[in-house]
């Protein structure tokens, strides 16, 4: 492991590990306008939500490399307004162009060629062709210094969310697929979201699951399965008992204990958690009997 220390690595080196590490982020696509009336747009990765009731949603704007402070915050901090636009890969590389430093009195909707839309409750415009747009009003902002890169966080209360008809499934569910947002990575990569990037964990439903600790050895001990593989076995409520395994004890006659912790792993990917479990367990109950 390389070991790396905030206080002996310069501040360009600390942000290129932070952003290459911390991955996907999302992608807040701040839109503001000044007191003169002049569209702002720009992303800022360091972004996420942190409450749903009441609903809020957080970003940090760094400041100049003088210190002073960038549009975006000076917008939101004289309007106490902003839309957080989500970025679909479609408006991706305009995101990028919006990103550019450009003057105070230049809209860069019309740099970005996006378009402008009218919001439900705020001044500041959404951008028509976001899928999600979330209109807010600023909270408050928590600044760490007033030097150059230094960080203000943008706390902002949520007041209307705009969301595109075509990122529902036909249950009236959020498709991560159709919503299509991309993830912010180290340097000048990105991550789309396609079918085979997306997978599913079942939540577990067990209320006092076993647990890595409750395991036998011969299960956290097996060079056949995985941690993840594991963590199906150890989130159950309980484990097979021996009477309800003697059916497989058949299977010890045909196969060595590898084989069948190899069988058991396959019917984990197969979701078949507990028939999994049975034949671990089996191993566990008579393979010293062998």
């Amino acid at each position: 492991m390389r070991t790396i220390f905030p206080t002996n690595t310069f501040p360009k080196d600390m942000h290129q590990y932070l952003l290459g590490t911390i991955t996907p982020r999302p992608i807040a696509f701040i839109s503001t306008i000044n007191n003169e009336g002049t569209n702002n747009l720009a992303p800022f990765s360091y972004f996420n939500a942190i409450s749903s009731n009441p609903p809020i949603l957080v970003f940090s704007v760094n400041r100049k490399p003088d210190g002073s402070k960038k549009d975006t915050l000076l917008n939101i901090e004289n309007t106490g307004e902003c839309v957080v636009n989500m970025v679909n890969s479609g408006i991706a590389n305009q995101m990028v162009l919006s990103s550019v430093s450009y003057d105070s009195n230049v809209d860069e909707f019309a740099k970005s060629g996006l378009t402008p839309v009218k919001s439900e409750t705020i001044n500041a415009f959404g951008v028509k062709e976001a899928y999600v747009r979330f209109e807010c009003e600023l909270d408050r902002v928590i600044h760490f210094g007033d030097f150059g890169g230094a960080s203000s966080l943008v706390i902002c209360n949520v007041k209307c969310i705009q969301i595109a008809d075509k990122v529902f499934d036909d249950n009236g569910k959020i498709d991560p697929v159709k919503l299509d947002n991309i993830g912010r990575l180290g340097r000048a990569y990105y991550l789309k979201m396609t079918k085979g990037n997306v997978f599913t964990i079942p939540h577990i439903k067990t209320k006092t699951p076993l647990g890595f600790d409750s395991l036998p050895k011969s299960i956290t001990n097996s060079k056949f399965l995985t941690g993840n593989l594991i963590s199906k076995i150890a989130g159950l409520e309980k484990l097979p008992l021996k009477e309800e395994v003697e059916e497989y004890k058949s299977l010890l006659d045909k196969f060595d204990t590898e084989i069948v912790q190899q069988i058991a792993a396959a019917e984990i990917n197969n979701n078949q958690i507990y028939e999994a479990a049975k034949l671990l367990m089996v191993v566990e109950y008579f393979a010293k009997e062998k």
